[in-house]
């Protein structure tokens, strides 16, 4: 059965006392009450990308994973093809979970998410995120570096796809089904990127801080500068070392970054 997205959840998580929600896979989340965390997926992921966050940041942030609909347990779903859309969805998801400090992170595609998600929080007139953190990918009103490639073929899609990032794991390639069941999404999500190419800068009223790996040819430094203009308030940058995955080698150093946020 599809979700409702227009109706919030009133089931209660016992463990974590916060509505449940099929936007967020949190399996036995730790009872805290740090700030909130939403984090948003790369193109093709979903929420396991930042499932082992939930413990590893416990006690100084509480994550949730954002699960878009057309994988893993929303599968039956139809993935969405506009970030907008997919922001305004999201809104009566987080809605109840404003009642806190909270706080935006995205990676790649889930930074654009983030950003536009902050934006149609803040336009429905709930509490803005208190901050806005950006990863590995350029704002939609800077041209990409690299062509389209959702129209090419599912063969070449995929060998162009781990050209850029090397985002296909060797175990799903040698399996055609589990590809062909995952591709949908992964399509869905850059035809969802290409098409906010050009969309006009934002003024946001939250502080921006931008995440990069220092290797990464994709989106380098002055790529995630241009940020800058989409705040109103604080801007800052933080590279690692790293591709355009760095997140996976320096989640620890990352997160800590974030929780320093709330603490300093």
């Amino acid at each position: 059965m599809v979700f409702d997205v227009n109706r919030v959840s009133n089931n209660i998580n016992t463990a974590s006392g916060v509505p449940e929600s099929v936007w967020f896979l949190r399996p036995q989340p730790p009872k805290t009450a740090a700030p909130r965390l939403f984090c948003f997926p790369s193109a093709g992921y979903g929420a396991a990308m930042y499932q082992s966050w939930i413990r590893a940041a416990a006690g100084r942030l509480d994550v949730f994973p954002v699960q878009p609909p057309g994988r893993a347990n929303r599968l039956s779903e139809a993935p969405l093809e506009s970030i907008p859309e997919l922001a305004r969805r999201l809104v009566p998801a987080i809605a109840p979970l404003t009642d806190r400090p909270y706080a935006l992170f995205g990676h790649s595609m889930g930074a654009i998410v983030a950003a536009f998600t902050a934006d149609a929080l803040v336009a429905n007139g709930l509490p803005g995120p208190a901050h806005l953190f950006l990863s590995s990918r350029q704002p939609p009103d800077v041209p990409s570096p690299v062509p389209p490639l959702a129209h090419l073929e599912d063969a070449a899609f995929v060998a162009e796809i781990n050209r850029r990032y090397c985002a296909i794991p060797a175990e799903i390639l040698r399996e055609p089904d589990v590809l062909a069941m995952l591709l949908p999404a992964l399509r869905a999500d850059v035809r969802a990127l290409e098409a906010v190419e050009g969309h006009p800068r934002r003024q946001l009223d939250m502080p921006i801080t931008v995440f990069g790996g220092d290797s990464d040819t994709l989106v380098p430094r002055l790529l995630l500068k241009q940020w800058e203009g989409w705040t109103r308030g604080a801007f800052r940058m933080r590279m690692f070392s790293g591709g355009h995955f760095y997140l996976q080698d320096k989640g620890p150093d990352l997160l800590q970054e974030i929780a320093n946020v709330f603490t300093d």
